[in-house]
């Protein structure tokens, strides 16, 4: 077996796991010692990286002038292999026509509502209740977190690469985790990471129809109110307060104990303790 074939999951430079692969720029290079406290991971890398000798010596570097698209054509072989795996699994239909997946944890007193959809391999701890026409995938869920009705969790990121000068979206190879307490409202879709986790952190409320997407984390107490927007890699501190129909552009901060007025379009980090309002917000 190649160390291509040895490789089963995926992760990310800045957050690297052992034995998984990720892509990194040669302008990144930085980032390389993020990797000297994991082992065997396959890094996609640009040439002219500089890559320290112990470094080659633990782990396997495949060099290339476009290493994203060498790691996008690994993890569709990933996603193919996922998918072609799946086909020979069963759902059991209950009785109110919510459907589980195989090796699907369930949690003691857990309320699961006619028409869910809960998928393979998904967790969910005590006390939690799943709203009617829910879809869950890629997720684990902790106790007492209460899912409206017909929620997504755990959707298909979205993130585009160019391949042979056509638009393509990566595989989505994350999850999504949800701590204890949290309150999910309807309709509202949270994106799985793409090769790490979304995260929502305990005693989090998210009202209805918002758009949480891919490795977004929200720390714990914090509040987004119904029809909240926010691209991928938003990072959002404890206790923060989002208004109605606000939007967050991707990779953006916002630090703790900070209020986004109603409507806001946040385009810059915002700093701890701190009200922003506006189109943009400032």
């Amino acid at each position: 077996m190649n160390y291509l074939d040895s490789i089963k999951a995926v992760s990310y430079i800045g957050d690297p796991v052992s034995n998984t692969a990720m892509f990194l720029s040669a302008k990144a290079g930085k980032l390389l010692m993020y990797l000297n406290d994991v082992n065997h991971c396959l890094i996609f890398a640009e040439h002219g990286l500089e890559v320290p000798e112990k470094l080659q010596q633990n782990h396997h570097f495949e060099f290339s002038d476009n290493p994203q698209l060498a790691y996008y054509q690994f993890t569709k072989n990933l996603e193919y292999k996922q998918i072609k795996k799946n086909r020979n699994r069963i759902y059991t239909t209950l009785d109110n026509g919510a459907k589980i997946g195989e090796n699907v944890k369930i949690g003691n007193h857990v309320t699961i509502e006619p028409f869910v959809f809960i998928d393979h391999d998904c967790e969910i701890g005590d006390d939690t209740f799943i709203g009617s026409g829910t879809i869950i995938r890629r997720s684990k869920i902790s106790k007492n977190v209460h899912i409206a009705e017909q929620a997504v969790i755990g959707a298909d990121a979205f993130n585009l690469i160019q391949v042979d000068g056509n638009l393509s979206n990566m595989p989505t190879l994350g999850k999504v985790e949800i701590e204890k307490n949290s309150y999910i409202g309807s309709h509202t879709i949270i994106s799985a990471g793409l090769a790490g986790y979304t995260r929502i952190f305990a005693h989090t409320q998210i009202d209805a129809n918002c758009h949480i997407h891919h490795d977004c984390q929200i720390s714990k107490n914090s509040t987004i109110c119904a029809n909240v927007k926010m691209g991928g890699f938003v990072q959002i501190g404890d206790n923060c307060f989002i208004g109605i129909g606000s939007q967050i552009k991707n990779r953006i901060k916002i630090g703790q104990n900070s209020l986004v007025g109603i409507g806001s379009v946040v385009i810059r980090n915002v700093v701890n303790d701190t009200i922003v309002y506006g189109n943009p917000a400032k």
